[in-house]
């Protein structure tokens, strides 16, 4: 595990275990920055945003982002207040309202905090140099919350299979992992561009309804976005060469 020393970004995912697949690695990545664009726009709000550069740091598991020297950095302390806290305990016993984390940023910090049941795979969050656990407790208590809710705001991602007019009008999304289809309620804005989405990688946006085990169900769908191809991917001496600069 990392030590205070190790540590030199203003947030700071750290992954650690014999068993972190590529889906675990994946989805950790995908769930800290968009943890992070969703405490930038809620704290930024009408300002111009921070802008946050990446790296992981070279020989460890760990990845870091720090505010870039072309942007203001002056709301980066109130960033970081506000992610410590949407890890604070009262997440986990229910009262995550009642300490202004947005529900989208609660909604990452579910997913976060779900690959820590992963097996031998611990997942922490530094914020500058104090790090936060992630426990199952807090799965149980945002599932809870979940459920009472009847859904939080939320993504999903997958191939676009079908889509499907049958009073409502809806399209299914293929996750990667689970290899299962997901309804999606679209509205008929959204139906052209679901069209041209068709058989392409896609994140679809809303309103996620979740079972009692925690997986999504359906979508009330607000928005649609393309995934990048995947000869629009960067290759591996890409980022080889990107991750070089931080040796």
């Amino acid at each position: 595990m990392a030590a205070p020393t190790d540590i030199d970004a203003d947030l700071t995912l750290e992954l650690h275990g014999e068993g972190i697949t590529a889906s675990v690695f994946r989805d950790s990545v995908n769930a800290f920055v968009g943890l992070l664009q969703e405490l930038t726009s809620s704290v930024c709000g009408e300002s111009p945003p921070v802008e946050w550069q990446m790296r992981v740091k070279a020989g460890s598991n760990l990845i870091g982002a720090s505010a870039s020297c072309r942007t203001d950095q002056s709301e980066v302390p109130a960033i970081r207040e506000l992610a410590a806290r949407c890890l604070q305990p009262g997440i986990q016993d229910g009262r995550a309202d009642d300490l202004g984390c947005p529900a989208v940023a609660r909604e990452y910090v579910r997913k976060l905090a779900k690959l820590r049941g992963e097996p031998e795979t611990r997942v922490r969050l530094w914020i500058g140099s104090r790090p936060h656990e992630f426990n199952l407790s807090l799965v149980t208590s945002l599932q809870a919350a979940r459920r009472k809710r009847g859904g939080l705001p939320g993504t999903v991602e997958g191939r676009l299979s079908a889509l499907h007019d049958r009073g409502d009008i809806y399209i299914e999304v293929l996750e990667y992992i689970r290899n299962r289809p997901i309804k999606c309620f679209i509205g008929v804005d959204l139906v052209d561009k679901c069209k041209d989405l068709w058989r392409r990688r896609v994140t679809v946006r809303g309103i996620v309804h979740y079972d009692s085990k925690g997986m999504p169900t359906k979508v009330e769908v607000r928005d649609v976005e393309a995934l990048p191809r995947g000869d629009e991917l960067p290759s591996h001496m890409d980022v080889l060469g990107i991750l070089s600069k931080y040796k």
